[in-house]
């Protein structure tokens, strides 16, 4: 009786969220339907080259790799799995911007169990193709893997998937969030490096202007000086790549208006 209601559940919530998967994947279906790699826009900057080596890498072991770097979604192994359904046999990759997941139909669950175990690191870390090529590497079937519990586990999984009706197929998702992490770091590391330089032409500019008596020269020299002082706390409260995007435009903008500024003192003054 419990085995019944768990797989009701497990195909309740399959049939749930399918449509929504559906139109979330359509793109990535249709792409990687011609292309064993798909990016779709907006997503994160990838290395594609490295991205179609470790999918050559991995047609070596004789096995048919797809990659997707999706710019939204939170559930990598749900995508995966449903991108995988609409295409031939492979084994489908797939990146978010906080997870990963894979669903295969040509591997076998301890196989694929060591591939993942062997490439865990690489695949939770800050650089998609460092995951992608170290999971193609992993799938060297003469590989001596130590991840010998870790199929243990997976096989575990394996069974429950099959008590809920989900069949003998696997999947595995690890959370990016550390990814990410690295890198607001790094981005946040090279937007300071830039208000280092920004300061200095502030600073640079300002007797020039003062001594100029210019009022179009000063509003434009005050409007830079405010958006930079506004970067510098952005920068430093800043949670999300997306505000510390807006942080890079606000300090294109200043940047800007700074070389107005001094091409304007160097023609006119």
């Amino acid at each position: 009786m419990a085995a019944r209601i768990a797989m009701l559940v497990g195909l309740l919530l399959l049939a749930a969220v399918t449509p929504a998967l559906g139109q979330a994947t359509g793109p990535a279906i249709a792409g990687l339907s011609e292309d064993p790699v798909y990016v779709e826009a907006g997503a994160e900057a990838v290395d594609e080259s490295r991205l179609r080596s470790a999918i050559d890498t991995a047609a070596g072991y004789g096995i048919d790799l797809r990659i997707a770097v999706l710019a939204a979604g939170d559930d990598a192994e749900a995508l995966a799995s449903t991108i995988a359904t609409e295409l031939d046999p492979a084994t489908v990759l797939v990146f978010t911007p906080t997870s990963y997941g894979v669903f295969s139909d040509d591997l076998s669950s301890g196989r694929l169990a060591e591939a993942l175990a062997d490439a865990e690191d690489a695949l939770s870390g800050p650089d998609v193709a460092d995951g992608a090529t170290a999971f193609a590497e992993a799938l060297d079937p003469d590989q001596d893997s130590g991840g010998v519990s870790a199929g243990l586990v997976v096989v575990g999984i394996v069974g429950l998937l099959v008590v809920v009706g989900v069949g003998g197929r696997l999947w595995d998702v690890k959370t990016r969030d550390a990814r990410q992490a690295r890198r607001r770091d790094r981005r946040r590391s090279q937007l300071m490096d830039r208000t280092r330089h920004i300061a200095d032409h502030v600073l640079e500019l300002s007797d020039p202007v003062e001594l100029a008596e210019d009022a179009e020269l000063s509003r434009k020299y005050a409007e830079a000086a405010t958006r930079f002082d506004e970067a510098e706390l952005e920068i430093a409260s800043a949670t999300t790549m997306h505000e510390l995007d807006t942080v890079e435009e606000h300090l294109e903008h200043a940047d800007s208006l700074l070389n107005e500024v001094q091409e304007r003192l160097r023609t006119a003054y």
